[in-house]
């Protein structure tokens, strides 16, 4: 039996928030990807901003078009701004 992964989506919120950081935060602990896909819809140049504010290097997003695109073992962000 074949089960897939819900696909979580998840807004960037304020971009001049604390929204970036704690998904970045959270999303840097890979066990989320065992339990669902992560997709953040928002923009990629502002979250490349947030990690390098927050000297993460170990981190990036998968850019993706829609929702279906998604990698299941990969953060990914679809650009909407």
């Amino acid at each position: 039996m074949h089960t897939s992964k819900i696909r979580l989506g998840i807004t960037q919120g304020d971009i001049n928030g604390i929204g970036y950081e704690i998904i970045i935060k959270s999303l840097m602990d890979h066990t989320i990807m065992d339990f669902c896909v992560p997709i953040v819809y928002g923009s990629p140049k502002v979250a490349a901003y947030h990690r390098k504010a927050l000297n993460i290097e170990n981190f990036s997003f998968n850019t993706i078009n829609s929702a279906s695109d998604a990698h299941d073992k990969k953060a990914n962000i679809i650009n909407c701004i």
